[in-house]
């Protein structure tokens, strides 16, 4: 029977509804979710080539077992040729950055797949059934209910009967649909980039291990074309995605398959793979024909992805183009992030709505906005050479807590970054990166990385002394949450005011961050390290003098992050040698 209320409703059941009820449920088992789903699945989606980051998720979600064994192509790399007369640009993704994160666990691999969103989604969304979501496939959302200002739940329409549904939420993850913005008439930015995709299905395709690897470490292709891009992604030993993404304006002219063919015919490499393939039917596409599908309306986003009683996720939320593989990460960080913000309604009063809103509207823009600077350059800076993007990659990363110290060189930034590893929250957020393996490359000075060169030289000699440039420290709070914790947390930010002028500095909180006793020790802990930092006594004394002040349960932790923090504000200039 369908029901007439529920605590939260959920539109769409693609991967950021059904992370979304997943983690929901996993986190209140009483708690009654509803899943809208207006196809049944198994249904054709694009959007086929992930990032190896959003593994945590999955195993978090209690699913990445599924994905392991559903038998996709594994996805080790990229290979980007960005102009005819130039080499391709060809590399792995950065390999045992999981391993080095805090907290991960073991067996998530450091690869992604290239899958077919037919049977990826339906394993997504029966795992969400399994946890106790009821899911309605066939239902489609036709409207809103209101209370006051606030969103109150949706009109329904399943089995041509109409319905209401009541909910304490509405999240809408209806991808590019965009059902809720549009009854809410959000304001929408377009992003100037490719606005079309004119993209077919292969079989019999033509392996290229320089281009695309092979079957068990394989590699998603781009080559630049005169009117866009394509794409080349192998879905299976024989079938193969093809895609153009171009510019609307360019089907005054041309129609959409023609354009296909006269940009394909410039691009000997895939032509080429594609030599005695045949064209073949969309994955779960119910018309079994052959044919050049089309999509429209690419590279959005929401200034207001939050507000009274609803969430916008995934797609619903914005749209970065494909260059970078970059939405199903998105769809699934964002549905965790929107699972944890409804937990922390319920669990910590003390955090209002409007803070909560704010958070994750400035979460979402921080988190796409990195995808977006990288999709820019490709489109209007590619013809200098792939090496101003790997710099790019690098100086986008450069503000992340152990960013600097896994990559030791523009390559491994790019590659890093395009493993989805530098859109990761723990590093912008939380702040603790790459816990113990960062800080030892960059305090231990481990040789042949950027930032932990400059380290290794400076802070590994224990008995120098460092003077703070800091005149005055104020602290505030900001809200965040990371993949360890269900819910968002408000933890500092502090105000530098000194010699080297005005600068904000997010400190790590190791150890045990979620909870705000302990953050609260963190800062003191940061305050009497910096006091100590006068000149008059070593780096050892000024640590050894700040952690003595604590209980000994805590040296530990607190030692290492005294480290990371005299480390984080000596690059930032904020201390020097005295």
């Amino acid at each position: 029977m369908f029901p007439t209320e529920c605590d939260v409703v959920i539109i769409g059941g693609g991967p950021a509804g059904a992370t979304t009820g997943s983690l929901l449920r996993k986190a209140n088992p009483r708690r009654r979710i509803v899943i809208l789903e207006k196809s049944r699945f198994p249904r054709h989606h694009i959007g086929e080539s992930t990032l190896p980051e959003m593994n945590r998720i999955l195993h978090k979600m209690g699913v990445l077992a599924k994905v392991e064994a559903a038998g996709f192509v594994r996805k080790r790399g990229i290979t980007y040729k960005w102009a005819s007369d130039k080499p391709p640009f060809s590399d792995v993704f950065s390999e045992g950055v999981l391993d080095g994160l805090v907290g991960t666990p073991e067996h998530v691999p450091d690869y992604s797949w290239q899958v077919e969103r037919s049977r990826y989604d339906a394993i997504l969304l029966g795992h969400a059934r399994e946890l106790g979501a009821e899911v309605f496939e066939g239902t489609q959302a036709t409207g809103l209910l209101r209370s006051g200002d606030r969103i109150a739940g949706l009109e329904v329409m399943r089995e041509g009967r109409p319905s209401r549904l009541s909910a304490e939420f509405v999240v809408d993850c209806s991808g590019q649909s965009r059902v809720l913005s549009s009854w809410l008439r959000l304001d929408k930015q377009a992003h100037a980039l490719g606005d079309l995709g004119i993209y077919r299905y292969y079989r019999g395709f033509r392996w290229s291990s320089d281009l695309v690897g092979s079957l068990t470490a394989s590699r998603i292709f781009f080559q630049a074309a005169p009117r866009g891009w394509m794409w080349f992604i192998p879905l299976s030993a024989d079938l193969v995605s093809v895609g153009l993404v171009t510019r609307r304006e360019f089907l005054r002219r041309t129609p959409a398959v023609a354009l296909f063919d006269e940009e394909l015919a410039t691009l000997p490499e895939i032509v080429g793979m594609l030599e005695g393939a045949t064209m073949a039917a969309a994955p779960a596409d119910p018309d079994p024909t052959p044919r050049t599908h089309t999509i429209a309306d690419w590279s959005y986003s929401h200034a207001a992805p939050a507000g009274p009683g609803y969430y916008l996720a995934g797609d619903a939320a914005a749209f970065v183009d494909p260059i970078l593989s970059s939405g199903v990460l998105l769809a699934h960080q964002s549905g965790l992030s929107v699972a944890n913000a409804i937990n922390t309604h319920w669990t910590a009063p003390d955090v209002s709505e409007a803070e909560l809103h704010a958070a994750y509207a400035e979460f979402y823009r921080d988190l796409y906005g990195g995808f977006l600077k990288m999709a820019h350059w490709w489109y209007t800076r590619r013809e200098v050479g792939i090496d101003e993007w790997l710099k790019l990659a690098r100086e986008l990363g450069s503000g992340a807590v152990g960013a600097q110290e896994i990559a030791d060189s523009d390559t491994s930034s790019f590659m890093t970054f395009a493993a989805g590893f530098l859109s990761d929250f723990r590093f912008v957020n939380v702040g603790c990166g790459f816990g113990d393996k960062g800080l030892g490359l960059s305090v231990d000075g481990v040789e042949g990385t950027s930032v932990g060169h400059k380290l290794h030289l400076e802070l590994r000699q224990r008995s120098i002394r460092l003077r703070s440039k800091i005149k005055r420290m104020d602290t505030s709070a900001y809200l965040a949450t990371d993949i360890g914790t269900d819910r968002w947390w408000r933890l500092p930010v502090i105000h530098l005011h000194g010699e080297q002028g005005e600068d904000t500095y997010r400190p790590p909180v190791l150890g045990k961050p979620h909870s705000d006793e302990w953050v609260t020790t963190c800062l003191r802990a940061i305050e009497r390290v910096l006091r100590c930092c006068d000149g008059s006594m070593s780096l050892e004394q000024a640590v050894d003098r700040t952690v003595a002040t604590f209980p000994r349960k805590d040296w530990q932790p607190l030692r290492k992050l005294c480290d990371l923090v005299l480390a984080g504000l000596y690059v930032k200039g904020a201390l020097e040698r005295a």
